[in-house]
């Protein structure tokens, strides 16, 4: 398979200025459990940047969408082929962060980037996610691989740590404390900088400070 191919198939984003390594994001709108909770006041995908984004740059929400089109009607070997393909390829940093927009859509696709990570050893992956059953379904059949940090997001603003999740995340409003491990991108002008706790399995809650 050629690059240009694996495109043809999702394209994975060098492009985040934010984070090292490099991305994969799919349309925002049809996260499963993010948009029950986008109606919610005192939730984080309430205020969703990435919704935000893909309404004010319709190239973004095109190639968003097409991201999430072209799982949908791929064979998940062929996917799996291309993410693996265009990672090796793009990634100088050894890491990878699925879904900065948009998140978890089935099970296969959860057993899918599992593949991918298994063939990737030499990157670490960073998986957040509102899909909880999904994630649970998984672990009941598979082993999360060494290097993947699947963390639960928690579903309310200055949430606790999900109930049986390993790794997690939660947003904190400058009213309440971090209840975990503190990101500081904001003094970084929004940027990881030399931070990889998100990345990190031995860190079990990151806090997220509400854009």
């Amino acid at each position: 398979m050629l690059v240009k191919d694996a495109k043809l198939l999702g394209k994975i984003s060098t492009g985040n200025t934010k984070m090292p390594g490099t991305t994969y994001a799919i349309d925002a709108f049809a996260c499963i459990t993010g948009s029950k909770l986008a109606k919610q006041e005192g939730t984080p995908c309430h205020a969703c940047y990435a919704r935000k984004l893909q309404k004010l740059r319709p190239s973004v929400d095109q190639g968003w969408k097409a991201n999430l089109r072209k799982w949908q009607e791929a064979e998940p070997a062929h996917w799996e082929r291309a993410m693996v393909l265009q990672i090796r390829r793009y990634n100088k940093d050894s890491y990878h962060r699925w879904f900065d927009s948009g998140d978890l859509q089935s099970l296969q696709m959860l057993k899918s980037i599992a593949h991918v990570c298994e063939q990737t050893p030499e990157v670490k992956h960073w998986l957040p996610t509102q899909e909880r059953g999904i994630v649970a379904q998984f672990k009941a059949e598979h082993a999360v691989p060494d290097n993947l940090a699947i963390r639960v997001s928690a579903a309310r603003l200055n949430g606790d740590k999900p109930a049986k999740a390993p790794l997690a995340s939660q947003v904190f409003t400058k009213q309440h404390k971090p209840k975990g491990y503190e990101c500081k991108a904001r003094s970084r002008n929004n940027s990881c900088g030399p931070c990889r706790a998100c990345w990190d399995k031995s860190i079990e809650l990151i806090s997220y400070p509400k854009h």
